[in-house]
C-alpha cells in the first residue's frame, strides 16, 4: 500500500499518525525487515519524510493493524504536574527536560507509560516532537521541539554534529589513562528475540567518544565525564564495556552491580541563531549524586 506523507516529518511520527495502533517496536521490526519503504527505499525511524515522498507499508500487516484496538492511557492531573516539575527551560520553541531514570522516552510493545504521551497530555494536543532520545534508565537534559521548524532546525544539527553532549558517568574501577578517545565501530547483533550492540570493526559504523576520569571513588569506581562524537545506539554503554570499564548498574554490557544505570545527560549546547547557541545542565539523579556524596564530592563545583 502507498501512501502520500502531508508533510516534512520524522517518518516514526507519521506513521504513528496515521496509525495510532503502531507501537515504535513495530516500526522498528518492519524497518530492520524492510517492510516499510520510502520511494521504494529502506529507511529508519529517523529519516525525513516530505510531501514529495512515497511511504509503503504491507497491506496484509496494516489489515491485522486495523483490527487490533489501540490501548489507551488517561494521564491524570498529577501526572501533567510530575511532566512540568521535570522542565528545565520551555519557550515557544522548544521544551528542555530532565528525564528521570526508568521513565521510557516513547512507548513501545509493553510500555504504556512514557515521556512522549506525557509531553502530548501537558501540551493539550500541539504537537511536541522529540528530536533525540535517551535510554530509559539514562538520566539527563532531552530537548523537545514544539514547532515543526524547530523539530527540522535541532534535527539536522544533530545529523551535522553541531550539538554538544556531556555525559557523567559512575563506571567499574579507574582507567589507566585518565582521559582518551574511544574509536570503536558498532554493529548490532540479534540473538533470539534480544538486540545487542557491539564493536565490530568489520561490519560496525564509526563511534568515537572522548573521556576523561573526574574523580575516582572510594569504593573502587570512577566518575567519568563522556563526550560523544557520535549518536549510536547505546555508545558510551558500548564504549565503557570495550575498554574493560562498564557503567555501574549496566548488566547488559558487563555491570555486576545490582544498582540503577549510572548515566547521566549533563549538559546539550545547541545552535539556535548564526554563531549563538544555547546551554543546558541538569542536575544528576539522587543514586549518582549519593555515590559522589559517599566519596565527599560536591558535583556542583564541576562545570
Amino acid at each position: 500500500m502507498s501512501l502520500d506523507s502531508p508533510l516534512l516529518s520524522r517518518l516514526d511520527r507519521w506513521l504513528k499518525r496515521q496509525y495510532p495502533n503502531l507501537t515504535q517496536g513495530m516500526i522498528e521490526k518492519l524497518l530492520r525487515q524492510g517492510k516499510i519503504r520510502v520511494n521504494g527505499q529502506k529507511a529508519t525511524s529517523g529519516t525525513r519524510v516530505s510531501e514529495e515522498d512515497t511511504i509503503s507499508v504491507p497491506d496484509s500487516f496494516l489489515k491485522t493493524l486495523t483490527q487490533t484496538p489501540a490501548p489507551m492511557v488517561t494521564y491524570k492531573p498529577e501526572d501533567i504536574d510530575y511532566l512540568a516539575s521535570l522542565i528545565i527551560w520551555e519557550d515557544e520553541e522548544i521544551c528542555v527536560l530532565n528525564k528521570p531514570s526508568g521513565l521510557a522516552t516513547q512507548g513501545g510493545t509493553k510500555t504504556t507509560r512514557h515521556l512522549d504521551g506525557l509531553l502530548q497530555a501537558y501540551g493539550c494536543g500541539k504537537p511536541f516532537r522529540l528530536v533525540h532520545r535517551l535510554d530509559r534508565d539514562t538520566s539527563g537534559v532531552l530537548i523537545v521541539a514544539k514547532t515543526l521548524k524547530m523539530s527540522v532546525s535541532l534535527s539536522d544539527a544533530f545529523k551535522k554534529k553541531l550539538v554538544k553532549k556531556v555525559y557523567w558517568a559512575i563506571v567499574h574501577k579507574t582507567p589507566a589513562l585518565k582521559q582518551g578517545t574511544i574509536n570503536a565501530p558498532i554493529a548490532k547483533i540479534v540473538d533470539g528475540s534480544k538486540e545487542k550492540m557491539v564493536v565490530d570493526f568489520d561490519a560496525g559504523k564509526a563511534a568515537i567518544t572522548e573521556y576523561r576520569v573526574l574523580k575516582p571513588l572510594k569504593d573502587g569506581s570512577s566518575w567519568l565525564e563522556l563526550k560523544p562524537e557520535t549518536g549510536r545506539t547505546h555508545q558510551l554503554r558500548v564504549h565503557t564495556s570495550y575498554i574493560g570499564h562498564p557503567i555501574v548498574g549496566d548488566k547488559k554490557y558487563g555491570s555486576t552491580e545490582d544498582e540503577s544505570l549510572h548515566l547521566h545527560s549533563r549538559k546539550i549546547t545547541i545552535p539556535v541563531s548564526s554563531g549563538r547557541t544555547l546551554t543546558f545542565v541538569a542536575p544528576p539523579p539522587h543514586h549518582i549524586e549519593e555515590k559522589l556524596k559517599n566519596s565527599k564530592i560536591n558535583w556542583e563545583s564541576y562545570a
